[in-house]
Formats: C-alpha cells, structure tokens, sequence
C-alpha cells in the first residue's frame, strides 16, 4: 500500500461513520433510520448546489449514470429528469426505499435501485439483460459523492472506472473537518480529496478537480442530531458553538452557522 491509500485506511476505520457502525454493532439501516433529519439537514446546508449542475453541464441527456452511495437521491434524482437510465447503489435499504419514493412522486420510472455495498454488486446488476454485448462498459456516468468509505479504496475507484464508458465524478471535503468534530469525537485521522487525487493518480489516472464552497445555518435541535454518537450532550455542543460565535439567535430559535468547502474530482473518458 501507498501512504495515501494508508492514511484513507486509517481514515475508514477510526473516523469514517463506519467506525460508528462497528462500535455501537448496529448496520446501515439502523445508522440512517436513527439519522430521519438527513433530508433537511441536506435542504439547509445547499449542498449538493453548484456541484450538481457542474455535473449536469457534463452528462448529455439520454444517457445512463451509476450513482454509487446514493442516499436518499440528492443527485440521482434530478439528474434522472435527464439519463434514459439510472442505477442506484447504497448499502441502506432504508434510504433506497426513500429514493424511490420521490422517484414515484415525480413519475421517474428510470431507476433501478441495488441495495448493497459496492463490493458486493455483480456486473449482470449494473449492464442489465439489454445493455450485454451493446454496452460492454456499463453505464456512460459513474458518480460517487462522500460514499467512498471503503478500506479498499483502490478496489472500489478501479470497479467504478471499469464499469463506466464516459465520464466519473468523485465528490469529496476539500478542508479538514468542521472544528466541532474534534470536540465532539476527540482527534481522530481525516483526509481530504488530496488523498482520492493522489490515489487515482498512482493508480494512472489524472483528474480534475473543481472546488465550491458553502456558507449556511442549521437549527441547533439538528445539530444535536448531527451529533447523536459523540460523546457530548446538547448543552456541551450549544456551549463549544456558543464560544467560537457560531450560535445565532433568530426568531424561529437557535441556529449554528458552517461553512465547508466540497471538491469534485472528475474525469471525462
């Protein structure tokens, strides 16, 4: 292994939310089905914003796109008002049915939903019986956006290239992590899309990279939720946001001001 593949290693085990999963010996759907606030903390925090339509600009509409990760569909869903075809991967079948729901609001009948963990996806599941022998690559798109947290990092980032014909777009942190993750959890290793960029380049691929940056508030009751596996209570996060001038006071309640910058990595084939 290299000292990037090392440290994203490190990264996965001590500090990712799988490091959670492992030490309170709870699964994906009990994680995210705890977490029922994602949606909105998402709506308030304008992510995925501008890195949605720098991903739009890319795709040609008519096209397929294998979104890895999905979640509750912050990208797959809008981006499916333009593919002929999407498949959604993510180890949650929770937040897959979620997905689905709003697919069914919108009428989008072009998603197929995989719940799995991305090691575990067969090739027959992403072609699909009409694609064999007409496109062997797969699927034209491939995007990955903050569910790449897998141990083998290099695995998982060969089976995306491998499985796409067109373009693959990797979203990841740009900056280390908010200050209130140290308090919250205690130190624990971080990386940023430098380590994704390096891997990727040892591996023999150059990509690109776009950075955004995102200001916006949370209500403090979300940000409790945000935090209900670290070892502070509420008033202990209420007091550290309090110290460092992060807690507003508006007419609806407290909020908490963040920013974070996000890094989309990216290569058209």
């Amino acid at each position: 292994m290299s000292h990037w593949t090392d440290q994203w290693r490190d990264f996965v085990r001590e500090s990712s939310y799988i490091h959670i999963l492992k030490e309170r010996k709870i699964s994906n759907d009990q994680f995210w089905r705890s977490y029922g606030v994602y949606d909105q903390i998402l709506n308030h925090s304008g992510y995925p914003g501008e890195i949605l339509n720098r991903i739009f600009s890319f795709i040609s509409p008519g096209t397929s796109l294998l979104d890895i990760g999905a979640g509750t569909g912050a990208f797959s869903i809008p981006l499916s008002r333009q593919t002929s075809r999407t498949v959604v991967v993510d180890p949650s079948g929770y937040q897959l049915q979620i997905l689905m729901e709003k697919a069914r609001k919108e009428r989008l009948t072009n998603i197929t939903a995989i719940p799995k963990e991305w090691r575990d996806v067969q090739p027959s599941e992403i072609f699909g019986p009409n694609d064999l022998g007409i496109n062997p690559q797969g699927v034209d798109y491939s995007l990955a956006a903050y569910s790449l947290f897998d141990e083998h990092i290099e695995d998982f980032l060969s089976k995306m290239i491998e499985f796409t014909s067109k373009g693959v777009f990797v979203v990841f942190r740009a900056d280390a992590p908010d200050p209130l993750n140290e308090f919250a959890y205690g130190p624990k290793p971080h990386v940023d899309y430098l380590c994704l960029y390096n891997i990727l380049k040892e591996m023999g691929y150059q990509f690109d990279i776009i950075l955004f940056s995102r200001n916006y508030s949370l209500p403090l009751d979300l940000v409790f939720h945000q935090y209900r596996f670290s070892g502070r209570d509420s008033q202990e996060i209420a007091a550290y946001l309090q110290a460092k001038g992060r807690l507003l006071e508006r007419e609806d309640g407290k909020w908490a001001s963040f920013s974070a910058r996000d890094a989309m990595l990216y290569k058209i084939l």
